[in-house]
């Protein structure tokens, strides 16, 4: 293998560099910016030996099920190298998917020169279709590889259950170590579908438990926010106190200390106003203890879900709730942010429908619902 070390003043002249010089296969290594210049690293296979072999395979069904996989994988690293004038964030997306190609290809076995499981391959790629990223999918194939319990792995069925399983032990149960506070609130951006869950939750609560419900908003900010509340408020006949700022909340409490649940709506307000956050943070502390809730929508991107769920991290919010999965079929999404959390899941909502559309969450429903089984 021939490697070389380029700079340049941008990625769009290092990958022009590259190509020159190694031609259109040629591989990054690494790159970084120093001294505001890119500094690559970039290598050109002569022998190209994984796709020799993906080739020489064709003629095993086995091995083409899933080496074809591969060479899906690696000319898709070719086009995004290839593709320079997307210069914003290049660097960093050819790293991480370097990073990926590489685990990949040790859980499958290639550069150990090991056999390929086509059962692995499949599930690799039916849960990133399900939205679990490439890396945390390749994690849960090891896992499963190295898991002694497991067995010789025979079928497409043996190898999804195994990793459903896998997916089970690994999940937060929700109050597994507190118990379910009085008062809840929920946060989260806007357009997260947080004023109809709380609805349906106050549903649930006033009529399938029996239970006194108060609900308290703080958001002032959304233009008919309020009266949105209100309305079903009117119809479930639920007192409701309007609080903007802390000391008002604080009095909304005292006014529900009578009551069996509390439920507080936030607004939703840009996950990137930390003024916002901050203030948010300073009215929910409080000295009584409250829950909160973080609400995600399975519409939203993975690269907005994991971006709220590091920017509200200043809350500390006490659990998740998924929004929109009806909606959706990116069920998987759900992992990646409870994996990257360790957070437990509360409810998931699936509707409109006020209260059925909201299910309670335990490790063995989530587990069916990531891979798709739910």
């Amino acid at each position: 293998m021939q490697s070389k070390r380029y700079e340049a003043h941008s990625a769009n002249e290092a990958i022009k560099k590259i190509k020159a010089d190694l031609g259109a296969n040629a591989i990054v290594l690494s790159s970084k910016k120093l001294n505001g210049k890119f500094e690559v690293v970039a290598a050109r296979d002569e022998n190209n030996e994984i796709l020799k072999k993906s080739e020489a395979g064709k003629t095993e069904k086995d091995e083409l099920n899933a080496l074809s996989i591969i060479r899906s994988d690696v000319n898709e690293f070719k086009l995004l190298i290839k593709d320079f004038k997307k210069e914003r964030g290049i660097n960093a997306e050819l790293a991480e998917i370097k990073e990926t190609m590489n685990v990949l290809f040790d859980v499958l076995g290639v550069q150990r020169n090991e056999k390929v499981s086509p059962f692995l391959s499949k599930i690799y790629y039916h849960l990133i279709s399900k939205g679990v990223s490439k890396e945390r999918a390749c994690d849960l194939i090891e896992k499963v590889k190295n898991d002694g319990s497991v067995g010789e792995i025979n079928s497409y069925d043996h190898a999804l259950n195994a990793v459903e399983g896998m997916i089970k032990r690994t999940i937060v149960p929700f109050y597994k170590n507190t118990e379910k506070k009085r008062i809840a609130a929920f946060i989260g951006p806007a357009g997260e579908g947080k004023t109809t869950t709380l609805a349906k939750l106050a549903a649930r609560c006033l009529f399938e438990d029996g239970l006194n419900v108060g609900i308290i908003t703080m958001d002032t900010y959304r233009i008919g926010a309020a009266k949105q509340l209100k309305t079903y408020v009117d119809i479930m006949d639920i007192p409701m106190e309007i609080a903007s700022e802390k000391k008002e909340f604080e009095t909304a409490l005292n006014k529900f200390a009578n009551k069996d649940v509390i439920l507080v709506d936030t607004p939703g307000k840009s996950r990137s106003d930390e003024d916002y956050l901050l203030k948010l943070k300073e009215c929910l502390k409080t000295d009584i203890s409250l829950e909160t809730n973080l609400v995600l929508s399975m519409t939203s991107s993975r690269e907005s879900m994991m971006d709220a769920v590091t920017r509200f991290g200043i809350i500390d919010y006490s659990s998740i709730l998924f929004t929109k999965l009806d909606d959706s079929r990116q069920s998987g999404s759900i992992y990646n942010v409870i994996e990257h959390t360790g957070k437990p899941v509360s409810y998931v909502a699936d509707g409109q429908n006020v209260p059925r559309d909201l299910k309670k969450m335990d490790p063995a429903k989530l587990a069916r619902l990531i891979v798709g089984k739910g």
